[in-house]
């Protein structure tokens, strides 16, 4: 990356990263591309910050070993990142500096960087994979309606899935949160870190409501009750996820006998999962779905639906920014900010 000055090694980095991110365009998904500017905005950021960069010396020579190490250790110690992300944004810029290293004059600062250690990801519980469409109808169907118990997770089920809730979501729900009446039927959850959120109930799972309510409550349920109340601790007991998972799996398996797609081991977390990714799969907007999910940004519902090798192409672009299809340099004039020139 030759440079007769630092302004000119400005200039030059911006460009390169323009043909970098125009050359994933159409290979990586929208996530991914986006993540590439996220990760090289962040780190002229920092570069800005600590670094004393600016539009007119921002260049290669900044990607230092030690100064990407630096920039990790900002953005865990300053910005609150986790080590997962922390991790994301150094293969990002990894992968940026791989493309610009055909230039030898970068090979250096490429090779450097590919000695720093991730840092270490705290391994949590796996909740699976999202289930197929005929997963989900063959464990929804294997309960029945016939049995207060068998009502009870068919209704269970209903909600989890067309609903996209977090187990504890519908676990805490009380009668009072519910609306069956009137022209939209609906339940208010409060989600993770208190967020409420009003949902409407679709036709089928307030069909299954109306008869567990009235099959498990009585006529007059007591409005502080909870909807799904632990059966030994009574109406003002709410149930356990660990009981109810313990239920999904006994179903898994004899719905496993009819429907080979259905997994040995179920989780509830799968059937929000699953509902978020079939949607996805249908082509309805991101933005929707998180919105659903009550992801508090979009990025969230990216991540969390990015793991799942069965999104169409279509799905991908339709997230994809209309900046990430159609970069253009942006370098000549009005930059206010180090950061707007990637």
């Amino acid at each position: 990356m030759k440079k007769t000055s630092r302004e000119n090694g400005t200039l030059e980095l911006a460009k390169v990263f323009s043909e970098f991110m125009e050359a994933n365009i159409g290979k990586r998904s929208g996530y991914t591309v986006n993540g590439y500017k996220t990760a090289m905005r962040s780190f002229a950021d920092y570069a800005a910050e600590r670094l004393g960069a600016s539009v007119g010396n921002f260049d290669i020579s900044f990607f230092t070993e030690s100064n990407v190490n630096r920039y990790l250790e900002w953005l865990r110690d300053i910005q609150n990142d986790s080590a997962k992300t922390c991790n994301q944004r150094l293969c990002q810029l990894r992968t940026f500096l791989k493309y610009a290293s055909k230039d030898p004059s970068v090979m250096p600062y490429y090779l450097a960087i590919r000695q720093i250690p991730r840092y270490i990801v705290e391994k949590k519980a796996h909740s699976g994979e999202p289930l197929t469409k005929k997963a989900v109808a063959a464990i929804m169907k294997t309960p029945g309606t016939d049995t207060q118990i068998g009502l009870r997770y068919s209704a269970l089920m209903a909600m989890l899935y067309t609903m996209a809730l977090r187990i504890d979501e519908i676990l805490s729900a009380k009668i009072k949160d519910i609306v069956l009446q009137g022209q939209h039927p609906s339940i208010t959850v409060t989600g993770k870190g208190r967020k409420v959120r009003t949902l409407y109930i679709m036709d089928r799972p307030l069909k299954l409501l109306k008869k567990y309510i009235a099959t498990a409550h009585g006529k007059q349920p007591h409005p502080d009750a909870y909807l799904f109340y632990s059966r030994s601790g009574g109406f003002f007991c709410k149930a356990s996820p660990r009981g109810v998972n313990k239920q999904l799996e006994k179903y898994a398996v004899q719905a496993h006998e009819t429907c080979p797609e259905v997994p040995a081991h179920i989780h509830s977390h799968q059937f929000r999962h699953s509902m978020a990714t079939h949607l996805m799969e249908d082509d309805m907007n991101v933005f929707q779905i998180s919105k659903m999910l009550g992801h508090e940004n979009v990025e969230t519902t990216m991540t969390y639906l990015g793991v799942t090798a069965t999104m169409t192409n279509n799905a991908i672009r339709k997230v994809e920014s209309e900046a990430a299809r159609s970069i253009k340099p942006v370098w000549k004039k009005n930059i206010d900010k180090l950061h707007d020139l990637f």
